[in-house]
């Protein structure tokens, strides 16, 4: 094992740790829905942000096993993804939510419908292709359910949590992004995607900086995913290059792990 994967295993078994936990809140229903600066009201939308991450870290993941690209934990990554968007999908569909809110998870629910199968089905060119046009209405649909969270009870918190968990997003996207140009679907409409992702990561990332609600834990993360992201970008603009897939992977991993741990911090807030 490599030095970049020994380190990244260690802080991956910290994240899977993090979704056991909140696995285990979910099936027990210990995670309150509530109003602003409120905790529930905060853990909502932290849960409902990370439907849009899980909706491109699968098949980010997907596209790592068809290139090679450290299949076996892509495979884990995979399985694990798909089960939690599950789970938190039912979570959500629980909760006495407004009707708009209701009526975008059912949509949420007939585009998983068809996108989970293919997810958990054998890997192919393909199939990624079919995966990622999915991929887009789902981080769509995710989107919506996390937009009408956020204005049923407007709170600085609130607003904090979305910020912050699109980032998670936003790094695994810029990785399947990458890891789909690497499989041979160049596009100008990839290209474009890849310039629009990066600009809402670089300006989202000046605005939690200069937040003036952070704490020190917070800025101490913040410093971290600046360095982490100079070299993500760099990489990303490397796109001939097959070496610097394992690169664009790890970095994406670093950058999710940094800013879910972000985003739980800000979760906090509501809890003072």
């Amino acid at each position: 094992m490599s030095k970049i994967e020994s380190t990244h295993a260690k802080k991956t078994m910290l994240f899977r740790y993090g979704y056991a936990l909140l696995v285990f809140a979910l099936l027990t229903g210990d995670i309150p829905v509530g109003h602003a600066d409120d905790p529930g009201l905060a853990a909502a939308v932290n849960i409902a942000g990370r439907q849009r991450m899980l909706s491109q870290r699968i098949v980010k993941a997907y596209c790592e096993i068809g290139l090679d690209v450290l299949p076996e934990r892509a495979d884990q990554q995979l399985k694990e993804s798909v089960n939690l968007f599950q789970d938190q999908l039912a979570y959500l569909r629980r909760q006495d939510f407004n009707p708009n809110t209701h009526i975008v998870l059912d949509q949420v629910v007939k585009i998983w419908n068809q996108f989970k199968p293919l997810a958990v089905g054998a890997v192919s060119r393909d199939g990624a292709g079919r995966l990622q046009a999915l991929s887009e209405d789902l981080l769509d649909a995710s989107e919506r359910v996390v937009a009408l969270l956020e204005a049923s009870e407007a709170s600085r918190v609130a607003y904090l949590v979305n910020l912050s968990g699109r980032q998670r997003m936003l790094s695994q996207r810029l990785a399947k992004l990458y890891m789909l140009y690497s499989w041979d679907f160049d596009s100008p409409q990839l290209d474009n995607q890849i310039k629009v992702a990066k600009l809402e990561f670089s300006n989202a990332l000046s605005t939690l900086m200069s937040e003036p609600r952070n704490t020190d834990d917070i800025r101490r993360e913040l410093d971290a995913v600046t360095v982490q992201w100079t070299w993500f970008d760099l990489a990303l603009d490397l796109k001939a290059a097959d070496s610097y897939r394992l690169i664009v992977s790890d970095a994406s991993e670093w950058i999710l792990n940094n800013m879910d741990a972000i985003t739980h911090l800000y979760e906090g807030m509501a809890e003072r």
